[in-house]
């Protein structure tokens, strides 16, 4: 089951992002797996990271504002776009990233599993046999692995093609900081 939902979550991402690379499956696992944790070692630098970012963002309410990176929705992105539409408030934001980042998440045994399901999906016969390379998922994979599942930007391509903008926080941080502010709790 749980195989499942993890295949279910990267087959939706791919739908999703047409530009979506093996390093973006990687990133998107790693989160699901990981959450934010690796992203706060200095709340004033992760502040001025978010102003810089929102400063060159034009708001967009037709974005989702909640996407889920976890098979079971416990980890999010919230998206920047949309936050800034509805008129949120960037201290809030920045408390909930640096809470969500506090908390200890996942391991490599888990990391390494769902990498494993990723690669299945692209064995022969399988969803995603035509879409990535096996190879490549199985070199990237043994990498990662030695490098204790580090984190990862988004591909290039990926970066051009989606302008990714969003910060991840666990669910219950996430609906809390947008309820507070009366906005849409949706998760996609």
């Amino acid at each position: 089951m749980a195989d499942e939902a993890v295949a279910a979550l990267i087959l939706k991402h791919v739908q999703r992002y047409v530009a979506l690379d093996i390093l973006d499956v990687y990133k998107l696992l790693h989160q699901g797996v990981f959450g934010a944790g690796h992203a706060v070692s200095n709340p004033r630098a992760a502040r001025e990271w978010l102003e810089k970012e929102c400063e060159k963002l034009k708001p967009n309410a037709a974005e989702p504002l909640l996407e889920s990176v976890h098979p079971y929705d416990e980890i999010v992105r919230l998206n920047l776009r949309p936050y800034l539409a509805y008129g949120g408030n960037l201290k809030k934001l920045l408390d909930a990233f640096i809470r969500s980042s506090a908390q200890q998440r996942g391991d490599a045994e888990t990391m390494a599993r769902w990498w494993e399901i990723f690669h299945s999906l692209t064995q022969p016969g399988n969803p995603l046999a035509n879409r990535f390379s096996e190879r490549t998922v199985v070199l990237i994979g043994r990498t990662r692995a030695a490098e204790k599942w580090s984190a990862t930007q988004h591909s290039p391509p990926y970066d051009q093609t989606h302008k990714p903008a969003y910060r991840v926080l666990d669910l219950q941080t996430a609906l809390e900081l947008v309820s507070s502010q009366n906005m849409d709790t949706k998760v996609i």
